[in-house]
């Protein structure tokens, strides 16, 4: 601790020595400006304070997190993308974010009026479109890349995965490869699949799962609890129904989710990249997740991480909230990876949200304290609510 900086910072002696002595009864019960966590309860003085509720996703940064490319507010061609496709008007319909971003999902699987093998080469979402209207074909490469920068024009974070079956052959239908996205949804505050292609999410217990967790809900407890969720109308199946017929297409015949189609996600490649109108696909960063079920498989050789369930499912969008007992009070700390962040933002005590600086002094009073803060990107978009409730008693 500076003193003399201290002393510089706080005119009055009895402040000091106030500080002083809160600081002193607060390291009886936890360790000085180690971050408090539920259930740990520290002294000021006459006052206990206990921290009833701690809810909040950690900051996160890691080897991976430094790979991505997120796609930028100032990017004009977001801007043209949902002006000229009027996208928010898609999406307005949705009661919630989870409904708009199907919606959105909806709107790119009908854009396409022939699937197959590309019959021209672009790029780009505004160029993909525009062929479209111009009688090409595509597949799914190319719906998740509509897909992934409609999301980034409303202010969503979406990123494509490269799949790959774990055997080289098919069992009863479909394609070796397939791409899919994985969208950060704020209202469930985790990763969840969205495949434009099907028109499709997954979901557990009614909660929609990432790629990994429907990996191992599919090789490893047989996929029986798995509902496949299609389109705006959510029609819902399970692993028995399948097939399912999603469309039928002019020189392809038809579009199915087959029996065997949840092979695909053997092998799981991140691309770190959302900038697609601008880079295209980084396949040069992407990591792959896999296990021994691909043993004797060759794809592509990249980094592995260590632990496929939590590495590559950092949270965004998050204000990680800290709490550290100082001064009498608690000292609030804030961080977050939001792409294209703007502010964070603070309730105190149910009252109104206003704009705060990411470390601040809480002041607390007698009885339920309650704080919540959550970060709002530059397109308008709210993250998550993360919540701290102390009590105080004298």
């Amino acid at each position: 601790m500076n003193f003399p900086m201290l002393i510089r910072n706080r005119t009055s002696h009895r402040k000091l020595m106030s500080f002083l002595t809160a600081l002193l009864f607060a390291a009886s019960a936890h360790a000085a400006n180690e971050p408090l966590k539920s259930g740990d309860t520290v002294d000021f003085n006459s006052r206990k304070a206990t921290v009833r509720r701690l809810e909040t996703l950690p900051f996160v940064e890691s080897e991976f997190t430094k790979r991505f490319k997120f796609d930028s507010f100032e990017n004009p061609k977001l801007k043209e993308l949902r002006e000229r496709h009027g996208l928010e008007a898609v999406v307005k319909p949705g009661q919630d974010e989870f409904e708009r971003q199907v919606l959105m999902m909806d709107w790119t699987h009908r854009q396409f009026k022939k699937f197959g093998r590309p019959s021209t080469n672009c790029h780009g979402a505004l160029a993909i479109l525009g062929a479209v209207g111009e009688g090409h074909t595509f597949f799914c490469a190319q719906y998740a890349e509509v897909l992934v920068s409609a999301a980034a024009s409303l202010g969503w974070v979406n990123r494509s995965l490269a799949l790959r079956r774990h055997q080289g052959v098919n069992k009863v239908g479909g394609s070796t490869e397939h791409t899919v996205t994985e969208m950060w949804s704020n209202q469930h505050r985790k990763w969840v699949i969205f495949d434009p292609t099907s028109n499709m999410t997954i979901k557990t217990n009614g909660v929609p799962l990432n790629a990994w967790e429907i990996r191992q809900e599919w090789f490893y407890r047989n996929g029986t609890n798995l509902t496949f969720v299609i389109g705006k109308e959510r029609k819902r199946y399970r692993k028995a129904n399948l097939p399912i017929v999603l469309g039928k297409f002019p020189n392809f015949g038809e579009l199915t989710v087959e029996p065997d189609e949840l092979d695909k996600y053997g092998f799981i490649g991140y691309i770190p990249n959302t900038d697609l109108m601008g880079s295209g696909y980084d396949y040069a960063k992407m990591f792959i997740t896999k296990d021994s079920l691909c043993d004797g498989t060759q794809w592509h050789v990249r980094t592995l991480p260590a632990n496929p369930a939590s590495e590559p499912y950092f949270p965004i969008g998050q204000a990680a909230l800290q709490l550290v007992a100082k001064d009498g009070n608690l000292a609030v700390n804030l961080k977050t990876l939001t792409p294209n962040f703007a502010r964070f933002e603070l309730r105190i005590d149910r009252g109104g949200w206003a704009e705060t600086e990411d470390n601040f002094a809480w002041e607390l009073h007698p009885g339920r304290n309650r704080l919540e803060a959550r970060t709002v990107n530059q397109f308008g978009v709210k993250g998550p609510v993360s919540t701290a409730e102390v009590d105080v008693k004298e």
